[in-house]
């Protein structure tokens, strides 16, 4: 008894600008907000190291 196999394996990939320009811009928030924090964190450290001149 013969038996036929018939087999169709389609692949695709969808790529859209808009997901390539929306990662760009995920890329400026996140630069944008480690250069803030970055900011917040040296303003921090150089408040507590005036405070810390005056107790000596």
């Amino acid at each position: 008894m013969p038996i036929e196999i018939r087999e169709l394996v389609i692949k695709t990939e969808i790529v859209s600008s808009h997901n390539k320009s929306n990662s760009a811009a995920k890329e400026k928030e996140l630069s944008l907000l480690r250069k803030q924090v970055l900011e917040e964190c040296k303003r921090l450290i150089s408040e507590k190291n005036q405070e810390n001149s005056y107790k000596r």
